[in-house]
């Protein structure tokens, strides 16, 4: 992945997220990503190291969230 930030790769993103495409998240990730989501058990939620722990928890937040979308962006 480029390492230049542009609205398009923000876009294309947030369209992985939306549409729960892990292997698409997962190609922005680098290997030794740290991921918090912004619950969990933390007082700062669950904490993910690397692209396995990574791919595992935004898997589990999407079926304890089915229908979860992310909207409203601004770039």
């Amino acid at each position: 992945m480029s390492e230049h930030v542009s609205v398009e790769l923000l876009k294309a993103f947030l369209d992985a997220f939306n549409r729960h495409d892990l292997d698409a998240i997962m190609t922005y990730f680098a290997d030794e990503c740290v991921f918090y989501m912004p619950r969990g058990a933390s007082p700062r939620g669950d904490r993910y190291v690397g692209k396995d722990e990574v791919r595992a928890g935004l898997a589990k937040r999407f079926v304890g969230i089915p229908d979860v979308h992310y909207g409203e962006d601004q770039h």
